[in-house]
């Protein structure tokens, strides 16, 4: 093997190890933070607001191919209150809430705290449960849901039933998208593999130039 063979093949193989490793690193992040169900988890956090409602809007959900369905499930934590949690179409919560004064959730803070944002409002908001649009709800002092979401755009509220303000609650739950458990071991797979066939080009690379010399 001539030297610029060498050194060509040393070139890839490096390349090829680099990409190995940053994959497996990815690899090996995606399999720890879904694990083999597909599954990320929200550590319990707090929900603090002044309004009648705490909202989680543009709760994107695509269509997804192959029967694919995301699975969302979240619990409150016992209060000093009853409490409301509800998913419902973007639309529909917007118009019940409208002119209502509530908190919404901008960015989960891990572990265990919120940013939220007020919008301010004077009007009183009817009773939640009584409101016909809402996809899932559940009610209680520790009301609690699973939903499997259907495609759309959806909003979570978390209000106090009968509605009083302000909010003060602690919410747990996790988003389950079963493809991404076996997507991570074959990343996983494909980064291993990858990171091999580079040190094994430079292996040989290596050998060949201490037979030659």
């Amino acid at each position: 093997m001539c030297a610029v063979g060498r050194r060509l093949r040393i070139g890839i193989g490096v390349a090829l190890v680099v990409l190995g490793l940053f994959a497996t690193v990815g690899g090996v992040a995606l399999v720890s933070l879904v694990g083999a169900d597909g599954s990320i988890g929200l550590a319990p956090t707090r929900l603090i607001g002044s309004g009648y409602a705490i909202t989680l809007p543009q709760v994107d959900v695509p269509s997804l191919p192959d029967g694919q369905h995301v699975r969302l499930d979240v619990s409150l934590q016992q209060g000093d209150r009853p409490l409301f949690l509800g998913i419902g179409p973007t639309s529909d919560v917007d118009a019940y809430l409208r002119d209502v004064p509530i908190d919404v959730i901008e960015q989960i803070d891990q572990p265990g705290a919120a940013s939220t944002s007020p919008v301010n409002g004077t009007a009183q908001p009817a009773a939640p449960e009584a409101q016909p649009f809402w996809a899932i709800t559940a009610t209680g002092d520790a009301p609690s849901i699973s939903w499997t979401a259907q495609p759309g755009e959806w909003t979570l509220v978390v209000m106090s039933t009968p509605p009083r303000r302000p909010v003060n609650v602690t919410a747990s739950g996790s988003v389950t998208l079963p493809i991404l458990g076996p997507l991570g071991f074959v990343l996983l797979a494909i980064a291993v593999a990858v990171l091999g066939a580079g040190a094994w080009m430079i292996v040989r690379a290596a050998r060949a130039r201490k037979s030659a010399s």
